[in-house]
């Protein structure tokens, strides 16, 4: 009866192995670049040999696609739930910008590879890992287009194709992976709020009239509107 357990644990541990060098390898990644990283330095962070990272990754491309789709996939579970869920259209997107600004502060090297990553990939990587995770990013993004476009029908939101209005809209909340560090007495709750900055910022962008009823209605806009 012992055998499920141990094989139960082991596939845990491998798990958590595969999640630290993931780690590792996204603050590499973000402080040096896809160029000048080096399985040996994503090692060195690791305070490992280089073997136990090609246990899970064959190349420095394979490591370098699997943050940024671990990432976009992180995003999608927490997100999908609130696109799909109840409430107004604003409501929803409100919460959304939220969960995804929140990811984004407290997750920053994942997060800022799989933003900048796809802009600066390597020359010569897989194409199919490639075109995987901008699938990934195209369907996430998707989620935030169907929620604009309720909005939009609504009449919440100014009236601009879906999938125009989305682009704006994620640079603002996304910007902050070039521009935002943490700094080192700067707590949880301090950066909460700045996550609710950036999300009501990115809302303020697409409100129609910011006095419609389903605006005052969100948690993310209700102090920012007054």
């Amino acid at each position: 009866m012992a055998a499920p357990s141990a094989s139960v644990s082991t596939r845990q541990s491998a798990s958590d192995s595969r999640e630290e060098i993931l780690r590792a390898a996204a603050e590499v990644f973000m402080e040096f670049g896809y160029a000048a990283t080096s399985l040996d330095a994503v090692a060195e962070r690791l305070g490992s040999t280089k073997g136990r990272i090609y246990h899970h990754y064959r190349s420095k491309a394979d490591l370098y696609f699997d943050v940024q789709a671990t990432a976009m996939s992180r995003l999608q579970q927490e997100v999908e739930p609130i696109a799909r869920g109840p409430g107004t259209p604003v409501e929803r997107l409100a919460a959304m910008a939220l969960r995804h600004t929140q990811i984004l502060l407290t997750e920053l090297p994942m997060q800022k590879v799989a933003v900048q990553g796809l802009e600066r990939h390597p020359l010569g990587a897989a194409v199919r890992r490639l075109r995987s995770v901008i699938r990934m990013r195209d369907d996430y993004e998707a989620l935030f287009a169907e929620v604009i476009d309720q909005g939009i029908r609504a009449g919440a939101l100014i009236d601009l194709p879906p999938q125009l209005a989305t682009k704006p809209f994620f640079g603002a909340m996304n910007w902050a992976t070039v521009w935002y560090s943490q700094r080192r007495l700067q707590g949880a709750e301090a950066i909460n709020d700045i996550a609710h900055m950036l999300a009501a910022c990115a809302m303020r962008g697409l409100l129609k009239d910011p006095n419609h009823g389903s605006a005052r209605q969100a948690a993310v806009l209700r102090h920012d509107l007054g």
